[in-house]
């Protein structure tokens, strides 16, 4: 049955209300815990009421599903559940939820919050929660979790069943199993349908995996995310630096780095600082200060612009139809640089090349550049003259040289010309630009979504504009040097 969150908060509320506990069981029995975490989303402080009643499901779910139920909701309101439940209720609930997700949420709550939670944990728990969070963020150490399934090899498929039937519940996943030897060093995997059809009594090293992938602690997690994807895997190992298996991280794990990393990217090429929260859940004030230093930075640099239209304003006050292509000629330079930064990116990303290919990928972009360059001042010379034809654009009648009695196809020709040139070494270097850019920024360890976008448009207008109008002032010195 389908509704919405809404109504499936409305039923929720109801039945704790009117004190129908079944109600509320076979709700969390038949909605995914996702959707029922989710329809909770707009509940704040100021709805005391739905509050108490949100709390008291932890006190009615038995905890193996209410701690589910936990890790979707929103920081502000696992706050709330923390300090509104007893320690008791605190440590049943910490007991049956993930290492790593109490990891992850401990580094946004409140001191009060972290020191309840770790007070009424076990001091196992402590200690791998402690060790996760002692990894640097965004690596393999970061979000991996502790809680799986190890087998030794000597065990016998029906031994291993009972391990799993004994502690699987308790495990990430029961689906990849992994495999050690008496010095506890991985020496194989399973996946767990190689158990089901194996035989009662074969060994698990005559039937695991020998060939499989594994990451360090301190692997980042955009790498671990494209070798899970290489290798459509649905769990991997982490190992330490003494290369003993002390974690795994899970498919589940990995979507939800792909989510974070494309969200930063996105935000990064807009040039905004990423979110820490949902857009709806971030207050207004955050929002503008995470736009305003980018905007700030490049306001600054773009004054390199402002200075070269402003030492040729001689020119600009001669033929004002030299300002018409300005934009287009600035706007173009970006546009061509942005394309080869974007593809350079993703390639880098996907591993589709490394740092050491820069050679080959530069001379494959100086190749596409040429033909595109060449084809758009084509085309640009073309357009630019029909825009004169038609009086799209108009050389002004007070304009000297046609007051004297000069052929005025000849300015046409000299702007257009001259728009043609100055697209084509636009595009040329902005491509070149843009290919090595994300090389530059990656080789000195910086996210190049974050830094290549508007180092290309500030680079391209100030190369544009030094161009577009040293091409004019020899031109104009060639044909008309009366002006100078």
């Amino acid at each position: 049955m389908e509704r919405n969150l809404e109504q499936i908060k409305d039923i929720l509320l109801k039945a704790l209300k009117n004190r129908d506990y079944q109600k509320v069981k076979d709700i969390f029995d038949n909605y995914a815990m996702i959707d029922i975490a989710d329809s909770f989303k707009d509940l704040d402080e100021d709805n005391k009421e739905d509050l108490k009643y949100l709390v008291l499901i932890f006190k009615i779910v038995k905890p193996s599903i209410s701690s589910e139920f936990f890790s979707e909701l929103d920081i502000d309101l696992q706050e709330e559940i923390i300090n509104s439940l007893t320690n008791q209720e605190v440590a049943s609930l910490v007991q049956e939820s993930s290492n790593d997700d109490i990891a992850d949420s401990i580094v946004e709550w409140p001191a009060n919050v972290v020191d309840k939670v770790l007070k009424n944990a076990s001091k196992d728990q402590r200690n791998e929660i402690n060790k996760l969070l002692g990894y640097k963020e965004d690596t393999a150490g970061s979000i991996m979790t502790t809680e799986f399934i190890t087998l030794f090899d000597s065990q016998t498929v029906k031994e291993a069943l009972d391990i799993i039937r004994k502690i699987g519940r308790n495990a990430e996943t029961i689906y990849t199993l992994f495999v050690k030897n008496k010095k506890f060093d991985l020496v194989g995997v399973l996946n767990l349908d190689d158990l089901i059809f194996a035989e009662p009594n074969d060994k698990l090293i005559d039937i695991a995996d020998k060939n499989f992938e594994t990451v360090n602690v301190n692997t980042d997690q955009e790498e671990v995310a494209q070798i899970f994807k290489r290798y459509d895997l649905n769990a991997i190992g982490v190992l330490n630096d003494d290369k003993k298996l002390t974690g795994i991280i899970t498919i589940d794990d990995i979507v939800d780095v792909i989510e974070k990393e494309n969200s930063e990217d996105i935000e990064a090429m807009a040039n905004v600082a990423p979110l820490d929260d949902s857009y709806m859940n971030t207050p207004i004030i955050k929002l503008a200060f995470k736009c305003i230093p980018w905007l700030i930075v490049l306001m600054v640099l773009n004054i390199g612009s402002i200075f070269l239209q402003d030492q040729f304003q001689f020119l600009i006050g001669t033929l004002t139809a030299i300002s018409v292509f300005l934009t287009t000629l600035c706007d173009t330079g970006g546009n061509s640089g942005s394309q080869s930064s974007t593809l350079i990116i993703r390639g880098l990303a996907t591993k589709d090349f490394e740092l050491k290919d820069y050679f080959k990928v530069l001379w494959k972009e100086f190749r596409v550049s040429l033909i595109v360059a060449i084809i758009t001042s084509i085309f640009t010379f073309g357009f630019c003259m029909f825009m004169f034809s038609v009086n799209i654009v108009n050389i002004p009648n007070d304009f000297a040289p046609i007051a004297n009695g000069e052929k005025e196809y000849l300015v046409w020709i000299t702007l257009s010309a001259t728009v043609s040139i100055s697209i084509f070494v636009t595009i040329l270097l902005s491509k070149i630009i843009g290919a090595s850019l994300p090389f530059l920024v990656t080789k000195i360890k910086l996210d190049p979504a974050v830094v290549t976008g508007p180092l290309i448009t500030t680079i391209m207008d100030l190369i544009t504009l030094t161009t577009y109008f040293l091409l004019l002032w020899g031109s104009f010195n060639i044909f008309w040097p009366q002006f100078f």
